[in-house]
């Protein structure tokens, strides 16, 4: 063992396989890291020509079928939406977009009432103790102060229930594999667990497999099966290889990034796994957040830095990341989709793009950013073309990312949000961490808010809820309940001349599209 700079312990590994330099360290020239003359924007990175915006349908294909599920409150149907395309300069600070007359509520909220009584059942009559954290795919799982683990099917009916005989640490961090067949449960204690999602069965039991004495942070499976990352409250980041010989599993731990040299906070791999012959197919890229870095990695097919970023910010906020894929038009018949990350902290959202070049060479491109008045907590793509943005004071932000403009606001303050602050300082390890990791964690709720499609759910400390985005029907339908034909009209023509922002389930080509909304606000005349 050997200590770091914060005084925490480390396994003794070899440096080689470790990213062995200091942040301050990390050379622009030395790992090919571009250089730009000038800052490019999103609106320069895009085709123009609107023709080239695809329908749902046309990308609808390249989801898996698991995707497509459903979680289902009442008859509310949340579905998943597809990708499209945005465009714009996103230098400036965000504004509130005035309207000129009422467009209606974009964003739903409701209460997934079935996991919420299981939940307050379970704390009550077997002491699972509070929700502590969630993650969500085609099912849910949430994890509770006691080490419970309770799994939920879309149509939000327990499928299984993780029960421990001794009340054991909080579960502290959660994640499906790609396909929901695999389930991973990090601790506060430091062990991890894999699941078999299909009955509950305990597959693998790891108990040294990072830093002693320290929580598991965050817990993410890769495209690769077999490949999954951990980091914990000492700041590292391991790569966890799952081995199976002669019906024996086991798994074997490296670490390749190490708290001593700046500490992750937050980690977030790029996943593939609906894009079989994407460029990126066969590489497995990281962004790593530290209090005062962005560093992007490829682990796979070698280890490389491809971007670094520095970032200034107040001591109080934590960095948040989130991918997203972008369709661009490059010719008549050739459209590729990248993905671009955004990365949040304090008060700012910066924009970042991978490209593969012709040779295969991946490119980061640094793009603009986004400079908001109020502090963020978490930050999440529902599509291409909007992010959703919790603030501090629990407001709910969604922003239009090529006008810059705030569409709407929803006050979340009511529904009790869990934070993991707990696991943030190691206090079931003994507060093993760095003044800087606790500090910054008192607000913590990666794993308590998730996004899946163009939905986001949150953990109460006693309720689940989910926000989503309501179609354009519904929007409309919603208007004319209220009496408010004009209103309805009025959005109904922008959606005619594809103006309208947000705009969900409007599928098909142009001409179905505009033969649907012609149809629909006759109906409305009528």
């Amino acid at each position: 063992m050997c200590l770091s700079e914060e005084g925490t312990m480390e396994p003794n590994i070899d440096k080689s396989d470790t990213l062995s330099l200091t942040l301050s360290e990390l050379n622009d020239e030395e790992y090919n890291i571009p250089a730009l003359a000038e800052t490019p924007t999103l609106e320069s990175i895009l085709n123009e020509d609107e023709s080239s915006l695809l329908s749902e349908d046309d990308i609808a294909q390249l989801l898996p079928e698991e995707i497509r599920n459903n979680f289902q409150e009442s008859e509310d149907s949340l579905s998943v939406s597809s990708v499209g395309l945005y465009r714009g300069n996103i230098s400036a600070t965000a504004s509130a977009t005035t309207y000129r007359y009422d467009p209606g509520h974009i964003l739903r909220h409701t209460t997934l009432k079935n996991v919420s009584a299981q939940l307050r059942s379970a704390s009550e009559r077997v002491n699972a103790g509070c929700p502590s954290v969630m993650c969500a795919a085609s099912m849910i799982a949430v994890g509770t102060s006691h080490g419970f683990i309770l799994v939920f099917d879309s149509m939000q009916i327990l499928r299984w229930c993780h029960e421990v005989d001794v009340e054991q640490s909080s579960v502290s961090a959660l994640d499906f594999s790609g396909d929901c067949s695999r389930l991973l449960a990090g601790y506060a204690s430091g062990n991890i667990l894999m699941f078999d999602v299909s009955d509950g069965k305990v597959l693998r039991t790891m108990t040294d497999v990072h830093t002693p004495s320290t929580a598991v942070l965050h817990i993410k499976f890769t495209d690769i099966p077999s490949l999954a990352l951990c980091s914990d409250s000492g700041g590292s980041v391991f790569e966890l290889n799952f081995k199976r010989t002669l019906g024996v599993r086991s798994v074997d731990s490296k670490c390749f990034f190490s708290g001593s040299r700046g500490e992750v906070v937050c980690i977030e791999p790029l996943l593939l796994h609906h894009l079989n012959s994407h460029p990126l197919r066969g590489n497995v890229l990281v962004a790593l957040a530290t209090l005062s870095k962005l560093i992007l990695i490829s682990i796979r097919p070698a280890m490389k830095v491809l971007l670094t970023h520095t970032v200034s910010a107040d001591p109080y906020s934590l960095p948040f990341l989130s991918w997203q894929f972008v369709i661009i038009q490059l010719a008549e018949n050739s459209r590729i989709m990248d993905p671009v990350l955004a990365f949040t902290r304090d008060q700012s959202i910066h924009f970042f793009q991978v490209t593969v070049g012709k040779n295969g060479k991946i490119h980061c491109t640094t793009l603009q950013k986004l400079d908001l008045n109020y502090s963020l907590l978490t930050c999440h793509w529902l599509n291409t073309r909007t992010i959703a943005a919790l603030d501090t004071k629990e407001q709910l932000h969604l922003l239009d990312v090529g006008s810059k403009q705030e569409l709407e606001k929803l006050d979340l303050s009511g529904i009790g949000l869990v934070y993991n602050s707990s696991h943030f300082k190691g206090l079931f390890t003994g507060g093993n961490v760095s003044k800087a990791m606790a500090l910054a964690g008192e607000r913590a709720c990666f794993n308590t808010v998730q996004s899946f499609g163009n939905q986001l759910l949150f953990l109460g400390t006693k309720s689940c809820h989910i926000v989503s985005i309501r179609s354009w029907i519904e929007r409309l339908d919603s208007l004319v309940d209220k009496g408010k034909f004009e209103c309805a009209l009025r959005l109904g023509i922008e959606f005619l001349e594809e103006k309208g922002k947000v705009v969900l389930g409007l599928r098909g080509r142009h001409q179905q599209r505009t033969n649907l909304v012609k149809n629909k606000v006759n109906v409305n005349l009528d």
